[in-house]
């Protein structure tokens, strides 16, 4: 069970880091991504960024360990 961080008498979701770290890595990403000219080989580049940055964000709730998989 994922619970809310207090912090300064505020509480903050507990979604807010794993964000955060996907939003980051995107970040980082997206500027390869651009460097490297990939962007010309998607239809819909930003389709391209909300799918990437999806996958991302599973990623990160998937290796801390706070999205529930059944096993």
């Amino acid at each position: 069970m994922l619970t809310e961080w207090s912090f300064l008498g505020f509480l903050i979701p507990p979604l807010t880091i794993p964000i955060l770290v996907a939003l980051g890595l995107y970040l980082i990403l997206r500027r390869v991504f651009v460097r490297l000219g990939l962007y010309h080989w998607f239809w819909q580049p930003v389709l391209a960024d909300i799918a990437i940055y999806a996958l991302l964000l599973w990623s990160v709730l998937a290796l801390t360990g706070s999205l529930p998989i059944a096993e």
